[in-house]
């Protein structure tokens, strides 16, 4: 069985029962599998990887919400590598165990509590909220320069927008939508930079887009950014207005089955990340 056939066979059990709360489902790689090989395959999928375990040693610090339940199935000086991802409800993991013809790659699929089943803290941000029903943990990585992205566009840009990329980074939500975000694939250093002569005319401002041909767009109009509203287009509803700004509107596009988008049927919710920005 090839690399792509194996991760396409992990793939299917992924989708199909969950798994197990106290018993992580392992399954061993064709012989000869090549670990990288494995992370290039899974992460065409579920975006970056965290690296739990390397060399041996297992990061201390893993939490429930950061892959604990990947490595606790192996004993000591078993686990030589893992590599990890949160995919809804379920946590994924490849990595190398140790055995007596030297090490074996793994796949494993284990169980991962709704990140969101304790509700929102008072207060919380949309940002906040957005990484609470995600399970998003920051991945460390250069930040935005939005003194420089502002200076250039000519306004601030919303609060909550920002916030929200220098959370979670350049990625989709729900392999849904993504956001624009500087650096991003397809974004360039500034995304925005040619809409400038538009916003003194109180014009449309893209924020975000869907495979399925959905463009996210800030309404300009109010001298507060903080106070832009959410204007979506699409060729089959044509242009709606939301008054709301981009990070209540994305939790509402998550969750809010009234709204009608497909994502806030499913079971749990996800952020792929796709990288830190590329300046």
């Amino acid at each position: 069985m090839e690399t792509s056939a194996f991760v396409h066979t992990v793939w299917r059990e992924i989708k199909g029962n969950p798994p197990d709360r106290d018993q992580p489902l392992i399954m061993e790689a064709p012989q000869g599998s090549d670990l990288y090989e494995l992370v290039a395959e899974f992460g065409s999928w579920a975006g970056r990887h965290r690296n739990l375990a390397a060399g041996g040693f297992i990061d201390p610090s893993l939490t429930e919400r950061t892959g604990l339940p990947l490595v606790e199935p192996f004993g000591a000086g078993e686990l030589l590598e893992m590599r990890g991802w949160g995919y809804r409800n379920r946590w994924i993991g490849c990595g190398l165990v140790a055995s007596p013809h030297g090490p074996r790659a793994i796949a494993v699929i284990a169980h991962r509590e709704n990140p969101a089943s304790a509700g929102f803290p008072e207060g919380a941000s949309w940002a906040e909220k957005l990484r609470i029903i995600t399970g998003w943990e920051p991945i460390p990585g250069p930040r935005v320069d939005w003194p420089t992205i502002e200076a250039d566009l000519g306004t601030r840009l919303p609060s909550d927008y920002k916030e929200i990329v220098n959370l979670f980074g350049a990625g989709s939500f729900d392999e849904y939508f993504e956001l624009a975000v500087p650096g991003g694939p397809g974004a360039g250093h500034n995304p925005w930079k040619r809409y400038g002569p538009d916003l003194a005319s109180g014009g449309l401002l893209p924020w975000g887009w869907s495979e399925y041909e959905l463009g996210l767009m800030w309404s300009t109009g109010a001298t507060d950014p903080d106070e832009w509203t959410v204007v979506t287009q699409s060729e089959g509803e044509g242009e709606q207005q939301f008054d709301c700004g981009a990070g209540e509107f994305i939790l509402r596009m998550l969750t809010d089955v009234q709204l009608g988008y497909p994502m806030s049927h499913a079971p749990g919710h996800v952020f792929v990340s796709y990288g830190p920005p590329d300046f």
